[in-house]
């Protein structure tokens, strides 16, 4: 066997077959671990975008310089309702992020179950029978 067909063999065979062998460890390591990393960096993200901190520190400010007790009321209703909006809105983002994740981690076994079921099918295509 030459020097270059040893090379290809080892590339081929060797390299090809570690990488399937870590594949699965790699995915459910350090790239699970790359995905949480990024959803939290995401969250956090939101969470600053959405101003919670803003919102409840003037919750009791009147908005527009209205200082009457009509200006005050409607003040903290609006604040209120908007910070309700809000955290529901966060909630929806953080749901959605979980199930990204719950994809991520899904999505071997799912590809596996899918060429397992293809490569096992039960059968004869009703083209080839005579």
């Amino acid at each position: 066997m030459s020097r270059t067909a040893g090379f290809y063999f080892k590339f081929i065979v060797v390299d090809t077959a570690g990488s399937l062998l870590r594949f699965p460890v790699w995915w459910y390591n350090e790239g699970l671990f790359q995905i949480l990393k990024w959803v939290k960096q995401k969250l956090v993200y939101r969470l600053r975008a959405y101003g919670f901190g803003i919102w409840l520190r003037n919750f009791f400010v009147p908005m527009y310089g209205q200082y009457d007790l009509a200006g005050r009321v409607v003040s903290i209703f609006m604040r209120f309702f908007v910070l309700i909006g809000r955290f529901i809105a966060f909630f929806t983002e953080a749901l959605g992020y979980t199930l990204l994740v719950l994809l991520f981690a899904a999505l071997p076994v799912l590809a596996l179950l899918f060429f397992l079921s293809n490569l096992f099918q039960v059968g004869v295509p009703t083209s080839y029978v005579s």
